[in-house]
């Protein structure tokens, strides 16, 4: 079963955010489609295990009845005793199992939804063809084009931050400079590389950089910051942006309920 499928109608579902002709076509459906209700009884149970604690509980009461199994004499072993006991052993069972299946979902969460599988999943490196050719003297910038080519990213970056403001390409330099700087883990530079270009609000940079800022703070574990949340916001609001869908899918991953499960078991 692939849930992420199925995720984003059943979280909307649970919680109740479902336009009401949708949720009947919804409620249809489950009747007609076993993987659609595994998938609703998954987020149900994921859910219980955030808001119940049921791994904490179960362990204190394991704790409890081996205390009380050491301190006690071993008790006559009437038939409601055996009952008891019974149910105690099916609750302790059905506790087992609700951990399991929350630490899968856990496990599956951080594969799809934690900082590194956004990033990877939605960041592109330049492809050596959108980089101007020519050599040396015809363009300024090629030396850190053919290293950015040659997978050479130190030299990629050494190059590119050494371009003057006062340059004609220096928006592209920075643009090509937060892409070395990010794939080498060197954030700070990144960002103040993209932000850089962003300034020079050159058309065929703009977006683009705005778009990569935004997936370096990903990379990063900054997307708590406010510079992060008002460039997001901005970017899937604004319907001319090229890269509004891509934002708006991101920013409902990151308030995803996979993503707080994630977070919740940290």
């Amino acid at each position: 079963m692939d849930l992420e499928l199925y995720m984003e109608r059943v979280e909307q579902y649970a919680q109740g955010t479902m336009p009401a002709a949708d949720r009947a076509v919804f409620e249809a459906e489950l009747t007609a489609n076993p993987d659609l209700r595994e998938a609703l009884d998954l987020y149900r149970l994921g859910q219980e295990v955030i808001e119940q604690g049921v791994e904490a509980q179960l362990r204190s009461q394991l704790q409890g009845w081996a205390k009380s199994e050491s301190e006690t004499a071993a008790p006559t072993m009437t038939a409601g005793r055996v009952n008891t006991r019974a149910l105690w052993i099916r609750l302790a069972a059905a506790a087992s199992v609700l951990l399991i299946l929350g630490w899968f979902s856990v496990q599956w969460a951080g594969e799809r939804y934690s900082d590194e599988a956004l990033f990877s999943a939605q960041y592109e490196s330049p492809e050596a063809g959108t980089f101007r050719s020519g050599t040396a003297m015809e363009n300024p910038l090629e030396p850190g084009f053919k290293a950015l080519e040659d997978s050479r990213l130190q030299a990629a970056e050494d190059f590119f931050k050494n371009i003057s403001p006062e340059q004609e390409r220096f928006a592209e330099a920075q643009y090509y400079l937060g892409h070395a700087a990010m794939q080498l883990g060197h954030y700070t530079l990144a960002i103040d590389a993209f932000k850089s270009c962003i300034q020079r609000n050159e058309v065929k940079f703009k977006e683009k950089a705005e778009w990569n800022l935004l997936l370096t703070y990903v990379a990063a574990g900054q997307t708590n910051n406010p510079d992060f949340r008002n460039l997001l916001d901005t970017m899937r609001n604004d319907n001319g942006h090229s890269y509004q869908r891509e934002a708006t899918q991101l920013h409902k991953k990151l308030g995803s309920f996979w993503r707080g499960m994630m977070n919740d078991e940290r």
